[in-house]
């Protein structure tokens, strides 16, 4: 079998097996083809390479000038997946384990905000925005409960449980979790949805709609956010605040686990890429740790 038919099996496998969306299996076959060139250029089957082969191009990733840290963090996940399944198909003989804790990968953090900074684009939302209930659920979404500026957007009412605190977004590849209602984003859910949302669109299918009363685009909320993070000196996007969700989650003491749960990570792999390696966790609950929570507390 060749490097590239390789790569087309596994892609296949997460396609059918996995049932991942169209746009991850893209993401993965973009990093994977890098690596499948790379080694098509030493003229080496996949199942030749060595360990200190695949040390030698993780270091020309880590390297690259035109590579973002999410990016290389992206790819030493996507390789790892890769190899992880030649391994079970008998192509790649050597252990990975000593791959998959490189101390490298560790120093690629996202950027992200901190408490201080979150804290003033609240503040800036009720000065300028011309619905700050609306804008405000939706930064709570980002960021007291971590989704993806899609699942934010994509989240019905149904979905969640004001009672029992508990929203359940739907995550890539259809896939449903469950994560803590934290007590600042339930007080400020609330007041969006029993109040202007009512109004607006008492009969809309999602939470964060638009003027209109319609599903918010993309487009859409990457602007509102473009303007109340404009006093910052940080490039902003939505991911951001996911970003910054999972980091000081992590910097409070959040285990690792756990935040993969809640960020519906398939593979904590993935998740390693917001903490140092040598990082010590302990084991708690997503009320605790936020520093949302600890802020409301405390008043």
């Amino acid at each position: 079998m060749s490097n590239a038919e390789c790569l087309d099996s596994y892609l296949s496998f997460l396609g059918v097996e996995r049932n991942l969306s169209p746009a991850t299996l893209q993401s993965y076959g973009e990093d994977l083809r890098h690596f499948i060139d790379w080694a098509d250029k030493r003229e080496s089957p996949l199942s030749a390479l060595t360990p200190e082969d695949l040390d030698a191009f993780l270091t020309e990733v880590a390297s690259a000038e035109n590579y973002s840290p999410t990016s290389v963090a992206r790819h030493f996940s996507s390789l790892r997946g890769f190899l992880k399944f030649l391994q079970r198909e008998k192509i790649f003989a050597y252990s990975i384990d000593s791959l998959l804790a490189t101390p490298r990968l560790g120093h690629y953090l996202p950027e992200c905000l901190t408490i201080e900074e979150i804290d003033s684009v609240f503040d800036k939302i009720q000065e300028i925005s011309k619905n700050p209930e609306r804008d405000t659920a939706l930064i709570e979404l980002l960021y007291s409960e971590g989704l993806r500026i899609a699942e934010a957007l994509s989240l019905r009412p149904q979905d969640i449980d004001f009672e029992n605190e508990w929203i359940t977004p739907i995550g890539k590849g259809n896939k449903q979790r469950l994560v803590p209602l934290g007590s600042k984003a339930k007080e400020n859910l609330k007041i969006w949805m029993q109040g202007p949302r009512l109004e607006l669109a008492p009969k809309s299918n999602t939470v964060i709609v638009n003027a209109r009363g319609k599903k918010m685009s993309r487009m859409g909320a990457w602007q509102l956010i473009q303007k109340f993070t404009a006093h910052l000196e940080k490039h902003v996007t939505p991911h951001t605040f996911r970003h910054s969700f999972a980091t000081h989650c992590l910097e409070a003491g959040m285990d690792l686990r756990v935040l993969q749960e809640l960020l519906g990570h398939a593979n904590v792999t993935t998740t390693q890429i917001y903490t140092h390696v040598n990082i010590q966790m302990i084991r708690g609950e997503h009320q605790i740790f936020h520093p949302r929570e600890i802020h409301s507390r405390e008043k």
